[in-house]
């Protein structure tokens, strides 16, 4: 497991970064070599929220360039329901939707059919995250074991720990197909409140089977709600 003390402003600065390097101009899929088109799919959840939400991008080029509308006959299906395009909402050209967390879980697939009509699909299952076994209180001199549980989990999968509203922050992520992670007892001591607050967030990267030459990526992320654990002296 490696540790890491966050500081915000740099976080924000590498997020901003990232957002900055991927460009938000819009062209047509039919003025690009089809085999130069980068799938990049993305699905999000938070916990106690009702809609999972999807959103997918084809770009030209590479997962910075240049955004593309796909023109008729190309296309891209979610469970062989046609997506529209829009661009109201984010920079740049996307395919978004959003599905029942109850009904959307499952296995699912993703169809993009280019200008030629060569068919490239590819699945997924969006799995419950929890997590397991969670002691409502917990020795401050002892460290925490924290168990989480999720379908398939493997070595692409990464598991974040992050404080919340504690006077001493932590950040923790377990890579790998481990299904707990520990904070230490020299962080718990390190609290002043007589509790501890943090929250779990998974990121999975899902290998597409099927892609161009340009290759592609699937991310899905699912946050957990805070939870509190009251720490003995």
């Amino acid at each position: 497991m490696k540790y890491q003390k966050p500081i915000l402003a740099g976080m924000l600065l590498v997020i901003t970064s990232l957002f900055a390097c991927n460009s938000n101009e819009i062209g047509e899929s039919k003025d690009v070599n089809q085999d130069k088109i980068f799938m990049d799919y993305h699905i999000s959840y938070n916990e106690g929220d009702d809609q999972v939400a999807l959103n997918f991008q084809y770009r030209f080029a590479g997962a910075a360039g240049t955004t593309l509308v796909l023109n008729n006959p190309s296309q891209v299906k979610l469970d062989g329901e046609i997506l529209k395009v829009d661009s109201s909402k984010y920079g740049g050209a996307f395919y978004t939707a959003d599905k029942s967390h109850k009904a959307f879980l499952g296995k699912h697939s993703i169809s993009f059919i280019d200008i030629n009509g060569k068919n490239f699909e590819n699945s997924f299952e969006f799995a419950p995250f929890t997590l397991v076994n969670l002691p409502a209180i917990t020795d401050r001199n002892k460290d925490l074991l924290v168990s989480y549980n999720i379908n398939g989990l493997n070595k692409d999968d990464d598991i974040e720990i992050n404080s919340v509203g504690t006077d001493s922050s932590f950040h923790y992520h377990q890579p790998g197909s481990s299904t707990s992670a520990t904070i230490p007892a020299s962080d718990l001591k390190r609290q002043k409140n007589a509790d501890i607050n943090f929250e779990a967030t998974i990121y999975r990267k899902i290998r597409l089977t099927n892609s161009t030459s340009e290759g592609g990526s699937l991310q899905l992320t699912y946050r957990l709600k805070p939870v509190r654990i009251k720490l003995q002296p």
